[in-house]
């Protein structure tokens, strides 16, 4: 073995490897019926927008589990002093049947968030922040319009101002260690290096308690909501 290949070797054996720390949002308490969407099936044009029956609203979903999704786990601290470019991908929203798809994502400073029109009328998309710069496009149908955030910031709202029961939410952050929980209220951080961290988590219309953790070898975390 060259001196390189052993160098190389020493140097794969000392690096601590990176885990994937996984788990659940779970509503503590009664478990909320879905409801439709009564607002958006009162503008003619978006009710004659619904090809899959009558759009449920996105605010509060929860499984019959108590899984809840559109909450977003992050890394609040222990990543003080470390840098992360942000991906080249871009973060994609669509509006489709007058809704966000999807509903919450998120982002890292620098990183290209793309919103577009899939649907035949017109839609604004107006951003709120606090922290970054306000931003408000027009689009027809197959219009796209790019942002990229400069700050990070938990939540920046976007709402479309000709459809006001229209809203998403995009968490922007300035590393890669967040996920958004899916159907089930799953959700995985990846490629995390073992330490000592806080994590947060964040829904529009529910609270947790942040949650220390150590990660080592692979961890399962379950936040309770209310």
């Amino acid at each position: 073995m060259t001196k390189l290949m052993l160098a190389l070797a020493l140097l794969l054996q000392a690096a601590p490897a990176k885990v994937t720390v996984g788990g659940t949002v779970r509503l503590v308490g009664e478990i909320p019926k879905p409801k439709v969407n009564k607002a958006l099936l009162a503008d003619p044009a978006c009710a004659g927008c619904q090809k899959n029956g009558d759009p449920l609203k996105d605010d509060l979903v929860v499984d019959d589990s108590g899984g809840v999704r559109w909450a977003i786990v992050y890394v609040k601290k222990g990543l003080e002093g470390k840098t992360f470019d942000p991906p080249a991908e871009p973060v994609v929203f669509d509006q489709r049947g007058c809704t966000y798809v999807p509903h919450v994502a998120g982002a890292m400073v620098g990183q290209k968030v793309t919103y577009k029109n899939s649907d035949p009328l017109l839609h604004n998309v107006k951003g709120l922040p606090f922290t970054n710069k306000e931003f408000n496009y027009g689009q027809v149908q197959g219009s796209t319009s790019d942002v990229k955030f400069t700050a990070a910031e938990l939540p920046v709202k976007v709402v479309c101002n000709v459809h006001p029961f229209m809203s998403s939410f995009v968490g922007v952050f300035d590393h890669p260690f967040y996920a958004v929980t899916d159907a089930a209220g799953k959700f995985e951080l990846k490629n995390l290096p073992p330490g000592k961290y806080t994590l947060g988590v964040w829904h529009e219309k529910l609270k947790g308690n942040d949650l220390e953790i150590e990660v080592k070898d692979g961890l399962k975390v379950d936040f309770n909501v209310k």
